[in-house]
């Protein structure tokens, strides 16, 4: 499932002639494509955190379970499981990495607590809150090949216990939507024709549709006060569409 990237565009071009503010280039469309994608991806994962934490804390499962459902089936398209090999306690996140959900040891069901590196050095400074075998943590840092390393406490291996490998559950970042066109001459003129076979269209989910033009235009200054309006261009859109084949 995806969302049309040419849809979108067309709808938002609609509003905006209809609200005469002026139009949008390709450039900026992609530009603003991408970050409105990113926050709405955002939204989810959060909608789906807080739901789990109302249903952790006692809140009704009908209720709060309904919610969980539908914003799990936004988040599962981003959904990726992997490996990571540490040497010394070192590792590499996998490149395509969003958010951390989780971190396990494999074939373990001990989860490494994520601190940042203030936190590490106060926990490294005495034996009573030391990590250990049976509470590892891990702080994440950036290298200068714009890879993450993962860095684990503790890093040893004894007899008692071997920190081996571990799994990582994340949310992979969304492929990036892009409107490609290639330009005509017309009478004298440029004009910008839509090219599907090289645009990327949203990885959200399709019922977030409305949500992505509405936030697009809104970074342009546009607040639609009528949800009628957003539905008259939609419509507009699909008769254009249905003319055309």
């Amino acid at each position: 499932m995806a969302i049309n990237v040419n849809s979108v565009y067309r709808t938002v071009l609609t509003i905006l002639n209809k609200e005469e503010r002026g139009t949008l280039t390709p450039d900026a469309y992609n530009r603003l494509a991408r970050q409105a994608q990113i926050e709405l991806l955002d939204k989810a994962f959060y909608d789906y955190n807080r739901a789990i934490l109302k249903i952790n804390a006692g809140g009704a499962v009908d209720e709060y379970g309904d919610i969980e459902e539908k914003i799990t089936d936004k988040i599962d398209p981003f959904y990726k499981a992997s490996d990571i090999t540490l040497t010394n306690g070192l590792g590499t996140l996998p490149t395509d990495i969003y958010k951390i959900i989780k971190i396990t040891i494999t074939n373990k069901t001990i989860e490494l607590e994520r601190v940042n590196k203030h936190k590490l050095s106060y926990l490294l400074s005495s034996p009573l809150t030391k990590p250990s075998a049976s509470f590892p943590v891990y702080y994440v840092r950036a290298n200068p090949s714009a890879v993450q390393d993962i860095i684990v406490e503790p890093a040893f291996t004894d007899q008692s216990w071997t920190l081996g490998d571990l799994n990582i559950e994340y949310i992979k970042k969304p492929t990036a939507p892009i409107w490609a066109f290639t330009t005509e001459s017309v009478s004298g003129v440029n004009t910008k024709r839509h090219d599907a076979t090289n645009s990327v269209n949203f990885e959200l989910h399709p019922t977030d549709e409305p949500d992505l033009v509405t936030k697009i235009l809104s970074y342009l200054g546009v607040i639609l006060k009528d949800p009628a309006l957003l539905q008259a261009a939609s419509q507009k859109i699909q008769n254009d569409f249905i003319k055309e084949q």
